[in-house]
């Protein structure tokens, strides 16, 4: 008999670039995805925001005099509805990803 699948359920209040957290729950729901787990997110209050398509990429004014910040992934930082259409993609089959807004 197939063994069901187990299921992580995630509340977020945190909205974009305000703090750590929503870069934790995207690695969070990376791993859970990696491990197997389906995972459901519960956007709510701020956190609904973290989809908003209304974010612009942005370009780090540190990295126009110093070299040594640049990196390979270029100037433009990716935006959280960015973040969340790539971890979308990833939870499309099995193991699955529902995001709630």
């Amino acid at each position: 008999m197939a063994r069901a699948r187990k299921t992580l359920h995630i509340t977020v209040t945190a909205g974009p670039y305000g703090s750590e957290t929503p870069v934790s729950v995207f690695r969070l729901v990376d791993a859970a995805l990696d491990k197997g787990y389906d995972v459901d997110v519960l956007a709510y209050e701020d956190g609904v925001l973290l989809t908003a398509k209304a974010q612009r990429q942005h370009d780090d004014p540190i990295w126009t005099d110093r070299a040594e910040h640049h990196t390979d992934a270029g100037k433009a930082h990716s935006t959280t509805a960015e973040f969340v259409a790539r971890l979308l993609e990833k939870g499309k089959g099995a193991p699955h990803l529902n995001w709630f807004v």
